[in-house]
């Protein structure tokens, strides 16, 4: 791979202008470091750079989802060490870039793939977010745009540039691979600023206002390179389930042990996090994989486990004395504080909402209200959660019809899913499924579904499982079989 993305540049290097100039750039930035002037010397240096990332996207497209899921996992560590560009913007040039790619042919997409049932459903999505911008109580078209990327723009883009670049299962298997070693990496972050303390740029990070947020108790609650808590707690919930699923593959499975240490290691970054909406995320999608796994008594073991560990938490006060259990535990509590005062702003909001079907325009709360149209009474009533920001940007029409549009995902990729034979793909996709499933009921808690990394990742869910069918029905192997004999895990 590394040989081949390196003979992409042979072409321009054989070519003696291209060199002569080069040569004379690089006399250029070492006058530049003499007279002290580092931005002159920098200037040309990231100009050469970008022409060489651009040359390397377009003979290596695929590399464009990667590195948007890579930016969406440093973006907010970047934002707080060199605070001041909105790092969120690569994300959108990468993507467009792929899209751009598909456009002039230098990549292969099927339209047979964005004529499916899903991408007609997010047509009619985009559509009507597209519409809201004629809504006379937005804040504008530069605060709709900023708004609409995390639940509009990314969620059309993402999936077809998977559809495009994905042409393999080897490039399923390794963005899974890639996954888990980010989430090592993350869970280790989290895990040193739990034992040895916060570096000096995550202290003046709280210090900005995050503190209120992220000490409860007196405890900090982690958030490793993530844009919050909440946002990694959902992330390692996610993974969590991923990762749990595959260790379940049916098949003889080596270092299958491996996988469910890193959901032990994940489910810990959880708990770490102090974050209580991503405990859906698990109970959701453990409830649908034990219904997907086709295995009676996998189902039947599981289910005994999930309704244990329901009841441990529900029903008992053992090991409450080790916080981070504590905390897990008042997740379902149905008198917790925290949940009082969301129905109370729920009310309030409903009084509010009654005559703004279409909401109070893209761009009216959260963090981009409160940037956009300061001291409006959206702007300054937390969101609480996607759905609730859903219904306060595009009012109780655009919420009826996200729901909806996130029911009909579900149910398609289920029934796409159910038919694709076993195997390290079926199980890979079950695993994203099935944390999918979780991230939809959490939604209405945190917004970690529209937050990156998450959205790169859910959002490319149902491209991998359409193109995953397509490749069955046209012949391709998937069923991965194992060299050597099970045992299966039941």
């Amino acid at each position: 791979m590394l040989k081949n993305i390196l003979s992409s540049f042979q072409p321009y290097i054989k070519k003696a202008w291209i060199v002569g100039i080069l040569v004379l750039l690089g006399f250029y930035v070492s006058e530049m470091m003499i007279q002290g002037s580092l931005f002159k010397a920098s200037l040309p240096v990231l100009i050469v750079f970008l022409l060489a990332i651009t040359i390397l996207f377009l003979n290596y497209p695929k590399l464009l989802y990667l590195s948007a899921l890579l930016v969406g996992h440093f973006m907010a560590y970047f934002g707080r060490v060199y605070p001041g560009p909105t790092y969120g913007l690569t994300i959108d040039f990468l993507l467009a870039i792929g899209f751009v790619v598909l456009l002039s042919g230098r990549a292969q997409i099927s339209f047979k793939y964005i004529k499916k049932p899903e991408f007609i459903a997010l047509y009619i999505w985009i559509l009507y977010v597209c519409l809201l911008i004629l809504n006379p109580n937005a804040p504008g078209p530069i605060a709709w745009f900023y708004a609409m990327r995390s639940y509009c723009l990314y969620l059309i883009l993402v999936p077809i540039v998977v559809c495009g670049f994905i042409t393999s299962t080897k490039d399923i298997k390794t963005l899974f691979n890639i996954l888990i070693v980010l989430s090592i990496y993350c869970t280790l972050i989290a895990l040193r600023q739990e034992f040895i303390g916060l570096y000096d740029y995550e202290m003046d990070w709280l210090n900005r206002g995050a503190m209120s947020t992220h000490f409860v108790n007196g405890r900090l609650r982690e958030f490793s390179i993530f844009t919050d808590a909440s946002n990694y707690g959902g992330y390692c919930a996610f993974m969590c389930v991923a990762a749990a699923t595959y260790g379940c593959l049916p098949n003889r499975l080596p270092g299958r042990f491996f996988y469910f240490v890193i959901a032990l290691f994940n489910f810990y970054g959880l708990m770490l996090s102090g974050s209580r909406g991503p405990v859906a995320i698990i109970g959701i999608g453990g409830i649908v994989f034990l219904m997907m796994a086709r295995r009676s008594r996998l189902t039947f073991v599981g289910s005994i486990v999930g309704l244990f560990a329901f009841v441990f938490l529900k029903f008992t006060t053992l090991l409450n004395s080790n916080y981070n259990i504590y905390r897990l535990r008042t997740a379902f509590d149905p008198n917790d504080a925290s949940l009082m005062v969301r129905k109370a702003k729920e009310e309030i909001l409903t009084r509010y909402m009654a005559d703004k079907p279409f909401g109070g325009g893209v761009g009216s709360a959260g963090n981009w209200g409160e940037r956009f149209a300061p001291g409006t009474f959206l702007a300054d009533t937390p969101t609480d959660g996607l759905f609730s920001r859903i219904w306060m940007e595009t009012g109780i029409v655009g919420l009826v019809l996200f729901i909806a549009l996130l029911i009909f995902l579900v149910i398609r990729m289920g029934y796409r899913l159910w038919s694709l034979p076993e195997g390290r793909i079926r199980q890979i996709l079950l695993g994203f499924y099935a944390g999918y499933c979780g991230l939809i009921l959490s939604s209405y808690v945190n917004e970690t579904m529209t937050q990156v990394p998450m959205s790169i990742i859910c959002y490319a869910v149902p491209a991998f499982i359409i193109v995953a069918e397509y490749w069955y029905k046209t012949g391709v192997n998937i069923e991965d079989p194992p060299s050597a004999p099970r045992p299966p895990l039941y």
